[in-house]
């Protein structure tokens, strides 16, 4: 089977799998091709720092690292710096500076998936990277991932864009200029006064003011956050894309990959790769027990094991085997996912 190279390759799989450390070593693979690769994780568990000994410093940043003398740059995802790379970029800096954006843009704030899909967008568009490798979040994380384009389209739809058209314009009062008054009084008079009381209450007085600034700092960037939703139809093309679903030999690990798969069917297009790791068939044709019992623990292995590679290259397109890696060292995982990388590219 040979593999091509894509402007954008999506690592996606439950947690548990390896998915991170597949994601880098292909990442490393790419770069052994004299590629200008970026690796992306947004990921929360951070793997990726751990894996090229990255320091809490570099969250948010892209920077160089170097594995076994390959070259590439990596990136931990960070919302907040994202939103700042967005407000010197569009020239809006009360995006970075309003506390409501602020705290939509803590790690777990609600906006980590949107900002993400801005952020791989802006950095192609700096036109340092052949390809761009992203490592998702697992399980129902990546589905979230997913829906953030929805979340986007929607957030920008006509009726939003006949509100901001409120919140754009500038009214005199009482010698100063009010934002959105015409929106902030259909607001108040409406049916969510009390709503809005208690909230102002609990965050204090600026409350709505924050908000309706958080609404128009926000629209005003929209041309970033509308580029993440070009990115959608880069992401579906068989052309630019290549989808990786990772899974492993684990119990019960392989039903996860389908049910996700399926979830996930009308995003991902029909030439994907199902990959496979730590498969122990590579181990066990070099293994010859002859204690009976330990012959019976053999037998078991492999039938278990080509069963389900029977039953997933049914329903996959595409399976890619990676090994067990059986070593404490991470350098050692990369290195040998790297060369195996090597068996399935032209």
């Amino acid at each position: 089977m040979t593999l091509s190279t894509k402007s954008f390759e999506i690592f996606c799989g439950t947690g548990g799998v390896g998915k991170t450390t597949l994601a880098t070593s292909r990442a490393i693979n790419l770069a052994q091709q004299n590629l200008n690769v970026l690796l992306i994780t947004i990921d929360p568990a951070k793997r990726l720092k751990d894996l090229l000994g990255l320091s809490a410093d570099s969250l948010g940043e892209v920077v160089p690292v170097e594995v076994n003398g390959t070259k590439l740059n990596a990136l931990l995802m960070s919302p907040e710096k994202t939103i700042k790379r967005m407000a010197r970029k569009f020239n809006t800096p009360d995006l970075e500076n309003n506390r409501i954006v602020q705290i939509l843009s803590k790690p777990y704030g609600g906006m980590n998936e949107i900002l993400s899909m801005v952020e791989v967008q802006m950095q192609f568009d700096t036109g340092n990277y052949d390809v761009v490798v992203l490592d998702t979040p697992p399980g129902a994380h990546f589905l979230d991932f997913l829906e953030s384009l929805n979340k986007i389209r929607n957030f920008f739809d006509q009726n939003f864009v006949e509100i901001f058209t409120y919140l754009g314009q500038k009214t005199a009062k009482a010698g100063k200029k009010v934002f959105g008054a015409g929106l902030i009084n259909r607001v108040i008079s409406g049916g969510v006064r009390k709503l809005l009381s208690y909230l102002q209450a609990v965050t204090g007085a600026q409350f709505i003011d924050d908000f309706i600034q958080a609404v128009q700092v926000i629209y005003q960037s929209r041309e970033a956050f509308l580029k993440g939703l070009a990115l959608q139809d880069k992401l579906k093309s068989r052309e630019q894309c290549n989808w990786f679903l990772v899974t492993s030999v684990e119990q019960g690990k392989a039903q996860e990959a389908v049910e996700i798969r399926s979830h996930a069917a009308h995003f991902i297009h029909q030439d994907h790769f199902l990959v496979l790791n730590k498969c122990l068939e590579f181990d066990l044709v070099t293994w010859h027990p002859t204690d009976l019992h330990l012959i019976q623990i053999k037998d078991s292995l492999e039938k278990r094991e080509q069963d389900l590679k029977k039953q997933l290259k049914g329903l996959f397109p595409f399976v890619l085997e990676f090994p067990e890696i059986i070593s404490l060292s991470p350098s050692d995982h990369l290195l040998h996912l790297t060369e195996k990388w090597k068996s399935y590219v032209i």
